[in-house]
């Protein structure tokens, strides 16, 4: 019967062991009571760098429809001069050209819209043009060869080269 009062005994002790905070190597320091304070060992400062701060990285944009082609030489017509350009037009623009190449001087835009571009050239003896140029297209009139670039209405972009 004694081992049956021991067991309880030994039960209790080993609870309140158990709850212990200390560690067998541990000092008083480290088991004072909860509530009183304690002197800790002190926290090394933060180094600091000559190094800038670190500066938050873009955020991706957001996406949006892709940029639109630039015409290489804007509205400069006088660029076609030789017939090697790349310029925006509209519904009306008349644009120079050589006339050794193309056969006419003048390339007139009759009409830019979402169906496409029409343009030509004339002579007393001789008219020619193309209509319906998307983007993508590629005309020859005469030795002029006129790529349609972009169609944004009210605006194309023709790129015009010899060939």
């Amino acid at each position: 019967m004694r081992t049956l009062r021991l067991l309880p005994g030994a039960a209790l002790l080993l609870a309140l062991v158990a709850c212990s905070s200390t560690d067998p190597g541990s000092t008083a320091q480290d088991a004072a009571p909860v509530g009183t304070p304690t002197t800790a060992s002190p926290t090394p400062a933060p180094t600091t760098t000559s190094q800038s701060p670190a500066t938050p990285s873009p955020s991706k944009p957001s996406p949006t429809k892709p940029a639109e082609p630039r015409a290489a030489d804007g509205f400069d017509y006088q660029a076609c001069r030789d017939a090697v350009c790349e310029v925006y037009v509209k519904t009306g623009s008349k644009v120079p050209v050589k006339r050794s190449v193309a056969g006419f001087s003048t390339l007139v835009v009759s009409k830019v819209a979402a169906t496409g571009v029409a343009f030509g050239g004339r002579t007393p003896n001789i008219s020619v043009s193309a209509s319906g140029q998307r983007a993508g297209s590629r005309s020859r009139l005469n030795g002029l060869d006129i790529t349609t670039v972009a169609v944004n209405p009210p605006l194309a972009i023709l790129r015009l080269r010899t060939s």
